[in-house]
């Protein structure tokens, strides 16, 4: 029983040593001699490599070995006593090892390399069946390589050997995010890869990235410049289709919108001299509203407008479905110049737009003052303290009544230039 403890030490320190490579980063040496010879055979051997952001790396290596027999069990009982009772004759064969170890991969990388804060544990644990654990941890310097903001890791454990008892568990700090890893591991967790043996890694192998895990941070320069190519496409779009969609849809283009505007003007004057409401027309409004702006924006606001009317998402909604959520989130009145701002719409396709529901009985208009408002057909003037006398300036023409009852004048006058 003796024995078996014994074998099973050295066998661990020169498997955990077998991670030297050759020269140049080629012929990695494998766990040598394996536990083939052992009396306990080990049923695992686990590997686990914890990379900090400056390069050095925290490793545990645990040899497990289910105790499945009463000659097992004393065995390793007998290990664990020795363990304990002579620490640092472990330590230190064990750190002399894979200081050697670290001596060849300095050599192969470039980086200056050093082992240290080597311990050794023996133990019982319950997995749920009974293991016998021995657990070996120690300090690498310069593992990693440091290539900017990101981790290049396993060129120090260049073409390794796993046989078919081992894994290896490459993690990286947190906040970084896997960017490249070869060859595919076999499990890939939150932040760490893992590879179970059998695997013989060939020359440059294994190898994982590790990146900052910011939104653009790590994206190599031609990824970053794609994001941006895509950005500014995107803009492109986004800025002709606002261009078509106030100068070109429906047929509203800017000439068609000046001369509809001209034609208002004109309709309205002769609208007055003969003593009609030249509000009574939406199109002819629309010409004034806009003849107008300068002189309009001093006007007091309609008292039943908010200062803040919900978002509306043009990508999803018709023109006429935008004017119509619009008003009714006004409480189902509104002026139009006030719904041309809030959709950086023109004054021609907002009225273009306006007189399309009109005719479809979608919406009803009246004037205020020299201002066009608008009004969804179940609009009740009498709960509305500003639908009630004294708004009309006398540009209207007409009184409160008159005012009120927009939607039944002659529709399209403005627009036309007939009566």
């Amino acid at each position: 029983m003796q024995r078996a403890s014994v074998v099973l030490v050295v066998v661990a320190l020169i498997g955990a040593a077998g991670l030297a490579v050759g020269a140049g980063g080629a012929g990695a040496v494998p766990f040598e001699g394996g536990f083939a010879q052992m009396d306990v055979e080990p049923d695992d051997v686990s590997m686990e490599v914890a990379v900090e952001p400056d390069g050095d790396a925290r490793w545990t290596v645990e040899y497990r070995i289910r105790l499945g027999t009463d000659e097992e069990e004393q065995a390793f009982e007998e290990l664990r006593a020795d363990v304990e009772n002579d620490t640092e004759a472990y330590t230190s064969r064990f750190r002399d090892r894979m200081a050697s170890t670290a001596a060849t991969a300095e050599e192969a990388t470039g980086r200056n390399m050093t082992v240290s804060n080597a311990t050794v544990t023996a133990e019982r644990r319950e997995l749920p069946q009974s293991y016998g654990v021995l657990t070996y941890r120690f300090e690498w310097t310069n593992f990693a390589a440091v290539d900017g903001d990101r981790l290049r890791v396993g060129d120090a454990v260049d073409g390794l050997f796993l046989d078919d008892s081992s894994s290896l568990i490459l993690s990286w700090p947190e906040g970084y995010r896997l960017a490249e890893t070869t060859p595919e591991p076999s499990e890939v967790r939150d932040r760490s890869v893992v590879w179970n043996g059998p695997v013989d890694f060939s020359a440059g192998q294994p190898r994982i990235t590790a990146a900052p895990a910011g939104p653009l941070a790590g994206i190599p320069t031609a990824g970053l410049l794609a994001v941006v190519g895509i950005l500014v496409v995107a803009g492109g779009v986004v800025a002709y289709r606002r261009r078509i969609g106030d100068g070109g849809e429906g047929g509203g283009v800017p000439a068609a919108g000046a001369s509809g505007a001209a034609a208002s003007d004109a309709a309205a004057d002769g609208a007055a001299a003969s003593g009609a409401d030249p509000g009574g027309d939406e199109t002819a409004g629309a010409g004034a509203a806009a003849a107008d702006d300068d002189s309009a924006s001093d006007e007091e606001e309609d008292p039943t407008e908010s200062e803040d009317a919900p978002p509306v998402d043009s990508d999803l909604l018709s023109n006429e479905e935008q004017v119509l959520r619009l008003v009714e989130s006004e409480g189902g009145r509104m002026k139009q110049k006030r719904v041309a701002e809030e959709l950086d719409w023109t004054a021609a396709k907002t009225s273009q737009v306006v007189t399309g529901l009109r005719d479809e009985g979608d919406l009803d208009g009246f004037r205020l003052g020299r201002e066009n408002v608008l009004s969804l057909p179940d609009y009740d003037p009498e709960g509305d303290p500003s639908a009630n006398g004294g708004e009309s300036d006398g540009g209207g023409g007409g009184d409160d009544g008159e005012a009120e009852s927009g939607g039944d004048e002659p529709d399209g006058a403005g627009a036309t230039g007939t009566d």
